[in-house]
């Protein structure tokens, strides 16, 4: 893969995103992108942030950790992927925000680990927004007051909510989960206040849906690294 096909893929990405901003009346300066960059090798998200990629995503802990360490200058980093308890404390070391705390207990982990680092660490919460078994996350119907628990450890700044959408090219199961995530993040900033200000939802292939309920923050791998079999 050469520079230019990334630094290119990514100029189209912001294209793409700038007119469905402009499309539905939303400001293109307060959208987020996280370039996921699972399995792909460090010197390529490199040339992604040197292309202009400010913030980037990796879904396991010991992969994140070795391109947190080799990429320069560094993005923003988030954790994405499903976080295991056994590698919570490593995640809050080197991550700056983890997006998919799912449980009060890794939640209580991750405080415990960031005061004996004596630092903040920004979560986003995880909702399951499809209702499938097989993904993590919490139910709607629980979330708001599992959040005000949560909201009140310390060292943590409870900043997001999260969704990962179905995996299918039905778009009416698609728009569901993401009418309900926006319906949630609504309900949890009357709950928590202001800071709670960040909705991540939306990959490569259905950001523009995404768009349409209020994400703020698109996972964004395929489109700019181009398929994963590549590498």
């Amino acid at each position: 893969m050469e520079k230019d096909t990334i630094a290119g893929n990514l100029e189209k990405l912001l294209a793409r995103i700038e007119k469905k901003c402009v499309s539905v009346g939303r400001n293109f300066e307060q959208i987020k992108i996280v370039g996921v960059s699972k399995t792909v090798p460090a010197q390529f998200v490199r040339e992604a942030v040197l292309a202009g990629l400010k913030e980037c995503g990796e879904n396991r802990v010991p992969e994140g950790i070795e391109k947190i360490k080799a990429v320069s200058p560094r993005p923003i980093w988030h954790f994405v992927g499903h976080l295991q308890r056994n590698k919570a404390r490593k995640a809050t070391e080197y991550f700056d925000v983890i997006q998919t705390v799912d449980s009060p207990e890794l939640a209580e982990i991750i405080s415990k680990r960031i005061l004996e680092l004596d630092k903040e660490k920004e979560i986003y919460l995880q909702l399951n927004s499809t209702g499938e078994s097989q993904k993590s996350g919490f139910n709607a119907s629980e979330i708001l007051d599992i959040a005000d628990k949560i909201n009140k450890l310390r060292g943590l700044k409870l900043t997001g909510l999260m969704t990962i959408g179905p995996f299918t090219e039905n778009e009416t199961l698609i728009r569901r989960s993401f009418s309900l995530t926006n319906e949630v993040f609504d309900k949890l900033k009357g709950r928590i206040g202001g800071r709670l200000k960040w909705l991540s939802m939306g990959m490569s292939g259905d950001f523009e849906i995404a768009l349409d309920y209020g994400a703020n923050v698109l996972r964004i791998g395929t489109a700019i690294f181009g398929p994963r079999n590549k590498f």
